[in-house]
């Protein structure tokens, strides 16, 4: 979807036409809708709060991830280097 905007907008430079926000928005809607998305016509059914709540326990995930594969690494980096020790 993001090629077909970029491809619309790369259309309008080339022929100089002149394109306003709302022109966009409504070039944006087009082309969601020709993918078959919903367009978001409200707020959301979230409040700020739950959105932060779960953007913070999902990021806590993230961290607990990355710690396990940068141990993960640093195990591999330490057996290759005892693995290089005994060679040499």
């Amino acid at each position: 979807m993001v090629e077909q905007y970029l491809a619309f907008a790369e259309t309008m430079a080339q022929q100089r036409t002149p394109m306003y926000m709302a022109d966009w928005i409504q070039r944006l809607d087009v082309i969601l809708q020709l993918n078959r998305r919903e367009l978001l016509t409200h707020a959301g059914k979230i409040s700020h709060e739950e959105a932060l709540k779960k953007s913070g326990e999902e990021f806590e995930k993230y961290k607990i991830a990355q710690k396990a594969i940068e141990k993960e690494q640093s195990l591999k980096e330490i057996e290759e280097d005892i693995k290089r020790m005994a060679k040499g």
